[in-house]
């Protein structure tokens, strides 16, 4: 389970520039909840990288890497 979100410098300027602190605040909170599908929170290939993703809007995606019970976002794509 994921306990804590942490943003990488950048990630939060990004957020706001496109909006979407709001969205990513509320996938951060499902994620900690357990709601993983509702994001749909899933590791990225290849698996030994240890990086996830998770959805913020239907165009956004978060990239993250996962260290124990802790994701750190590192960016923030465009899904489309």
């Amino acid at each position: 389970m994921i306990r804590s979100i942490l943003i990488a410098p950048g990630v939060h300027d990004m957020l706001q520039r496109h909006r979407l602190l709001r969205q990513f605040e509320r996938a951060v909170h499902k994620i900690k909840r357990g709601e993983n599908a509702g994001v749909d929170l899933k590791k990225r290939t290849p698996h030994t990288l240890g990086i996830w993703q998770f959805r913020i809007t239907q165009k956004y995606r978060a990239f993250a890497k996962r260290e124990g019970d802790t994701l750190t976002v590192f960016v923030i794509d465009n899904h489309q």
